[in-house]
């Protein structure tokens, strides 16, 4: 099926490679009339795939709407998919041969190795957006609900974009656990908002997770003017609870050996409740018992069953006051 005439796929970074081809990241732009730009990133992991499948139902969305009702798109949206190429490719996180975490290399240098190079790309094509969303996924270790993460900096200006994200947690960090150099602390100093979205497990997608974070970027370019306000979009139904440092309890591997869940995700738990064990795969022993230390909610848990003492096992927040 051809696209519509205001459906565009562009490149906007390329680079020669060693072997005589070229290396392009492409985006793809759908535009309407003079409202507002709004962006998603994915991909800026190579094992976190749960974002490409969102950026995947938000073209579906918006071709059909392009086709039906194309005044219902007051602004412009780009989708940039799969910016880490190399290591969707590969299935690996960093960006292959440089060795490098492509989200601790922003804002980038235009002159540059490749990892600097591509972060700059991105941060100019970026930039000026009334918000971006940056999607991750989890890594293969560990299951996270869908949630927002927001350095405590920016919370005034971004709390009340991710409460209407249609997402189960807004975890507000301290600035000294934020690590300055990913693409969103890169585009919140410079004054492009931008909320960093997290949700499922490396090297998988969950679709009902994928599908409630796309209901929620619409819901949000509703609000913002990028999209009119009498579209239909999908249902909204998840309100998000707070989270900081005061009331999120990491609970890590007092041993090493093969971990059993005995508690289900994104479930109230009780304070000395177990949540699993850490069993000997030579012997019949129990090694170790994770219970919980406080009544609240269970929103990581550990995916991947070998662990080695030290290793996380899960995160429980406890309950301090309720919905956002």
């Amino acid at each position: 099926m051809p696209l519509p005439p205001s459906m565009k796929i562009e490149t906007f970074f390329t680079i020669e490679m060693p072997y005589r081809e070229r290396m392009e990241i492409r985006r793809v732009v759908f535009t309407g009339g003079d409202g507002p730009r709004g962006a998603v990133v994915a991909g800026v992991h190579g094992d976190e795939l749960e974002g490409l499948y969102v950026s995947h139902l938000l073209a579906a969305w918006l071709e059909q709407l392009l086709r039906t009702s194309p005044d219902g798109l007051l602004g412009t949206v780009e989708l940039y998919p799969a910016i880490n190429t190399l290591g969707l490719d590969t299935l690996t996180r960093g960006l292959p041969v440089f060795d490098t975490d492509l989200n601790r290399s922003f804002p980038g240098s235009s002159g540059g190795p490749l990892p600097e190079r591509l972060a700059a790309a991105l941060m100019t094509a970026l930039s000026g957006s009334a918000l971006v969303v940056d999607i991750h996924a989890s890594n293969i270790y560990l299951r996270e609900i869908p949630q927002v993460r927001i350095n405590q900096e920016f919370d005034d200006l971004l709390v009340p974009l991710a409460r209407h994200m249609n997402l189960d947690l807004i975890w507000l960090h301290g600035a000294a656990t934020v690590l300055e150099t990913t693409v969103a602390h890169s585009l919140n100093c410079c004054g492009t908002p931008c909320l960093v979205a997290e949700m499922g497990v490396g090297m998988r997608i969950t679709p009902e997770y994928c599908s409630q974070l796309m209901a929620g970027i619409l819901n949000v370019w509703k609000d913002l003017g990028i999209l009119a306000a009498d579209v239909e979009t999908p249902e909204i139904n998840h309100t998000p609870l707070i989270a900081d440092d005061s009331n999120v309890h990491y609970l890590n591997a007092q041993t090493s050996g093969l971990f059993v869940p005995a508690a289900s995700h994104w479930t109230d738990v009780r304070r000395g409740e177990i949540l699993g064990t850490i069993v000997s795969p030579f012997r019949g022993d129990i090694l170790s018992e994770v219970r919980s230390p406080v009544d609240g909610i269970l929103f990581t848990l550990r995916e991947y069953p070998l662990v080695y003492e030290g290793s996380l096992m899960a995160r429980v927040m406890a309950r301090k006051g309720g919905a956002a």
